[in-house]
């Protein structure tokens, strides 16, 4: 197999050639000059995620002459119900509960379970000429909780400012402040379905950590983004501590 060794939109060639690869339905690569930073793949096999990541790291050597490190790369299974979960490369103890710790197997209910999850509850983009607002509802134990946020109006910055606005709202039900930024968010078209992605930079202990969540697009982009964001936060936010919802928040007012 020849190396591939011309430079330019080399990104584009390797999402393909990888496409190609067993398993593989779908692949974006996020790139920073020549270096892969993120590498995503979408499959709907069974097989194990370290197997596909081999696939790929053995595809990039051989025919781009690259390695990359096998933690940069994030393998989402989707299912027969066309969802999509979330997988590292490298095995992980199982996810933490949203916002709750794991009920035990005397008191636990299944209307319990999914009341103690954070829910989708909406979301909107106001435009006003060349400005985007984004709006993002959110739901716990009953309780509604909004975040929002502004930029210019662009379709992928409309992404952005969603998952923005999703980590806002997020933020009203927990005690901790969370360092996070929105790194990208990014829709990424399959030859079944269109999956959005988004990517998180964590901050903690002076270093940033990489959070990564995917989500079909079942109805509208937007909320494919909210849920996108959750996944990638659900770990996370299982170990911070959390505020016990009220029914309103008082907030100052002006003199």
């Amino acid at each position: 197999m020849a190396v591939e060794a011309t430079r330019g939109p080399w990104a584009a060639r390797a999402e393909a050639a990888i496409k190609s690869l067993r398993d593989v339905e779908g692949v974006s690569i996020q790139a920073d000059g020549e270096d892969i930073r993120e590498l995503h793949i979408l499959t709907t096999s069974n097989r194990p995620a370290k197997q596909i990541v081999r696939d790929v790291q053995t595809l990039l050597l051989t025919k781009f002459n690259r390695t990359i490190d096998h933690r940069v790369v994030s393998v989402a299974y989707a299912n027969a119900h066309n969802t999509v979960a979330a997988m590292p490369a490298t095995p992980a103890p199982a996810p933490a509960p949203e916002l709750a710790p794991a009920p035990t197997a005397t008191t636990a209910s299944a209307p319990a379970a999914e009341e103690e999850r954070v829910r989708y509850a909406g979301a909107n983009l106001y435009v006003v000429g060349q400005r985007v607002q984004a709006q993002v509802e959110l739901k716990w134990k009953g309780v509604t909780r909004v975040g929002s946020a502004a930029g210019v109006g662009t379709r992928d910055g409309a992404h952005r400012l969603v998952a923005e606005a999703t980590v806002a709202a997020l933020q009203e039900y927990v005690e901790d402040e969370l360092a996070l930024s929105v790194d990208d968010a990014a829709l990424v078209k399959t030859s079944r379905q269109d999956v959005m992605v988004v990517s998180l930079a964590l901050l903690s202990h002076r270093q940033s950590k990489s959070l990564v969540g995917c989500c079909t697009v079942e109805q509208d982009a937007p909320q494919a983004v909210v849920l996108a964001t959750l996944m990638a936060l659900n770990r996370v936010v299982g170990g911070l501590r959390t505020k016990e919802p009220t029914e309103y928040v008082l907030r100052p007012t002006s003199a």
